[in-house]
């Protein structure tokens, strides 16, 4: 029996991943730095902070530092934000969660920054019973940490808990804490989701597990 279910941010709430990877590859572009083409998927999931640490170690040949990269991202993103829209069939999905009485949570590596954006658009934060987001843990996805947090603090056990994912990423860290993973199909292909215990191309389908 299904006690509680947990929620990614990007992807699964928000249709935010393209607006993320837009921003990040306008700000490599601006500054010049070469970059192959899976990097954006390779840290779907992760902080940017993480991103462009990465970037500003391996990537740039200039080493600026990840601050800066990290600076321009955050002003792009900002001016990406009208193109933002929440994931179809989220909010019909939540409210059937709801009607239930499942508690929820949502637990993303999503910055304070970046969460507060979203909020001032979509007025998300209402619709959680709780909240993790990257200033609530040392270590972030794929590490367990996020989700481990979110089972001790709700409380809820990982035999009732569902965790709906969208990355190879988050997939694992839901995992190593020992959760269920759904994943839905709008940010990767269903080649690249296969840990997760069942792949869904859209919350409709979803919602029959509920």
């Amino acid at each position: 029996m299904i006690k509680a279910v947990f929620f990614d941010l990007d992807g699964v709430i928000i249709d935010s991943e393209p607006i993320h990877a837009k921003a990040k590859k306008l700000t490599l572009d601006e500054y010049g730095i070469d970059y192959p083409a899976s990097l954006f998927d390779d840290f779907t999931g992760q902080t940017d902070e993480a991103f462009f640490k990465y970037v500003s170690e391996a990537s740039d040949t200039e080493r600026r530092p990840a601050g800066l990269l990290l600076q321009r991202k955050q002003k792009l993103f900002v001016e990406l934000l009208p193109e933002m829209k929440f994931v179809d069939g989220f909010l019909s999905f939540h409210q059937k969660v709801k009607e239930k009485g499942l508690k929820t949570a949502l637990v993303s590596s999503t910055s304070t920054y970046t969460f507060e954006l979203i909020n001032k658009i979509f007025r998300i934060r209402h619709l959680f019973d709780l909240m993790i987001t990257e200033k609530d843990t040392v270590r972030h996805k794929p590490h367990p940490a996020p989700y481990l947090k979110a089972l001790q603090t709700l409380p809820a056990s990982t035999d009732t808990t569902i965790v709906i994912e969208d990355s190879p990423n988050g997939i694992i860290s839901a995992k190593k804490a020992g959760c269920n993973v759904f994943a839905l199909t709008t940010s990767f292909k269903a080649d690249k989701l296969g840990s997760a215990d069942k792949i869904f191309h859209n919350y409709s389908e979803l919602a029959d597990y509920l």
